[in-house]
């Protein structure tokens, strides 16, 4: 059997910031909001480990926890996908780990639903390069992570945030993290003893990994 990678999909393979940007500015907009600086400063919060309802509570929003309620509601419909872009280096990352013919590549990501998921794999042309596509319950995400890496047995995991750590090491999977995505360097170094790299550089020499 050839050696395996996985790969996240959101923060790793695709862009999330823009996308979780402009569905809570839509949402600020529909209530009169005006305050769209705070989304960076709501972004940098989530970066260093805050959820939704946490980074807005933070920056003063009394009604946080129904703001967030509603962000997680739009956050996955197909209206939004638009705003997700492939990093630039993921296609030709993929590219040159297939054409090895060495190389297994699976996306396993948390999302709510698979075919849209599929939807946008294909879209971004990843379809032809990958051999898997596991979606799993995003609401229990280390759990069902960890029992398919444990299945897939790859010899690394990349992924850019604390949930991707937990699945690989709970299943004995190394793990490389990202820090372009949903979490920071900083953050992810205090979670726990990880590799972090800023992109997939680390990949372009597969054989001295």
């Amino acid at each position: 059997m050839n050696p395996t990678i996985v790969f996240d999909l959101d923060g790793t393979l695709i862009t999330c910031e823009s996308k979780q940007k402009y569905v809570l500015l839509s949402l600020l907009n529909a209530m009169d909001d005006n305050t769209a600086e705070n989304l960076e400063a709501w972004w940098e919060l989530k970066r260093e480990g805050m959820n939704t309802e946490k980074a807005l509570t933070e920056l003063g929003y009394s009604d946080a926890k129904s703001i967030a309620d509603q962000w997680k509601r739009e956050i996955e419909k197909y209206v939004w996908g638009a705003l997700d872009k492939p990093f630039e280096d993921s296609l030709p990352t993929l590219s040159y780990l297939k054409g090895s013919d060495k190389i297994g590549i699976i996306i396993l990501t948390g999302r709510k639903c698979k075919y849209q998921v599929r939807q946008i794999v294909n879209s971004y042309g990843f379809n032809e390069y990958i051999d898997d596509l596991i979606v799993v319950d995003p609401y229990r995400a280390v759990e069902k992570k960890s029992e398919y890496l444990r299945k897939i047995k790859p010899f690394v995991y990349v992924g850019d945030t604390e949930i991707d750590y937990l699945s690989a090491t709970s299943s004995g999977v190394r793990f490389v993290a990202l820090t372009r995505g949903q979490r920071s360097r900083n953050f992810l170094r205090k979670v726990g003893n990880m590799q972090t790299e800023d992109d997939l550089k680390f990949l372009n020499n597969i054989n001295h990994l």
